[in-house]
């Protein structure tokens, strides 16, 4: 067993390196000067460059990781590959999470985690889902390098969220491939002090027609939890439990405070299992305090999941003033004061 680990962390390192060495180098010198024309980059060369980046082609996504290692790396942040358990079969690259820090300055024991997972469904290039969420993470990531904070940032970019992509080797149930579970697990086996985790999941979908934006419960059951939602699909929102109603505060208030983009806080019961579905519920199963933040996905976007998905159905300036939303919200959570 150690030889076929070694052997397979010598392919998966080879492969990585090569996805990095294929692809442009991006730096300070040469990115565009505003940040909606770098989120559009981005997002514009995980659709074009790794549109099947799933189950369908696990090597383009491995070169799709590389390419958001090769980011990292020219921020001059030293990156981890982190592989999911589940060993390669046949000629099936090993799935990665790509992992970047930023050490805070007075507190690096304790983290703020900032995700995004980088596979897509099959059959989509994933725009919004979830391009859209990887290119405000390295926006972030770019903000920050040479700005840290009193807390560790860490930025992950996970592997096989999409259900169609986690399950096992043959097509079936749901394996443990999730790169996320492998990060949460691996945190709390090393004990961390995780302060809050935040998945970005889909942040690029937004209308202004009214009844444009839905819900996976009754409106009844909103008033019943004294919430008020929106009809429109014009804002970003903060999802979590209703045991994460203080980090949800904390983001809705910091996030509010930017002026930049509606916010709406949501914190929900465990009743609500779509609140469950994505890379923050691992983590919540391992005690860490976490929330999405959204567009909210089908419940507004009507591409989602389909090949329509695509970066023309995308708004980059409201991306743009979520990101900057997102940028308040980390200084807040990265105050321990």
């Amino acid at each position: 067993m150690d030889s076929l680990l070694k052997s397979t962390a010598v392919f998966l390192c080879t492969l990585i390196l090569a996805g990095c060495a294929s692809t442009q180098v991006s730096s300070d010198a040469n990115l565009p000067s505003t940040t909606e024309a770098r989120l559009w980059e981005d997002v514009h060369t995980l659709t074009t460059q790794f549109p099947n980046r799933n189950a369908t082609d696990r090597d383009q996504l491995a070169r799709a990781g590389g390419w958001i290692a090769n980011q990292f790396v020219a921020l001059g942040l030293q990156v981890d590959l982190a592989p999911t358990p589940a060993l390669p079969i046949s000629d099936r690259p090993q799935d990665v999470n790509i992992i970047a820090e930023i050490p805070g300055t007075t507190n690096p024991d304790e983290f703020i985690v900032l995700g995004a997972h980088y596979d897509t469904e099959v059959n989509t290039p994933g725009a919004d889902d979830n391009a859209s969420g990887v290119a405000v993470m390295l926006e972030l990531a770019r903000r920050f390098t040479d700005n840290p904070q009193p807390r560790t940032l860490r930025f992950i970019a996970f592997t096989n969220e999409e259900n169609s992509n986690s399950r096992d080797a043959a097509g079936k149930g749901q394996s443990n491939g999730m790169g996320s579970l492998t990060t949460a697990l691996s945190s709390k086996m090393k004990g961390e002090n995780i302060i809050a985790m935040l998945s970005l999941e889909m942040l690029g979908y937004y209308s202004d027609e009214p009844n444009s934006q839905k819900y996976p419960f009754p409106p009844q059951m909103a008033a019943q939890l004294g919430m008020e939602l929106p009809t429109t699909a014009n804002y970003i929102g903060i999802v979590g439990r209703t045991a994460d109603t203080p980090l949800i505060t904390q983001l809705a208030q910091s996030m509010s405070e930017a002026g930049t983009i509606p916010i709406v806080a949501a914190p929900l019961p465990p009743m609500v299992t779509a609140i469950y579905r994505s890379d923050h519920a691992n983590y919540w199963m391992q005690g860490y305090p976490a929330a999405m933040i959204t567009d909210t996905s089908e419940y507004r976007n009507p591409h989602y999941h389909k090949p329509s998905d695509t970066i023309e159905t995308l708004d980059f300036v409201r991306m743009a003033r979520c990101t900057d939303a997102l940028d308040a919200a980390v200084r807040s959570l990265s105050n321990p004061n």
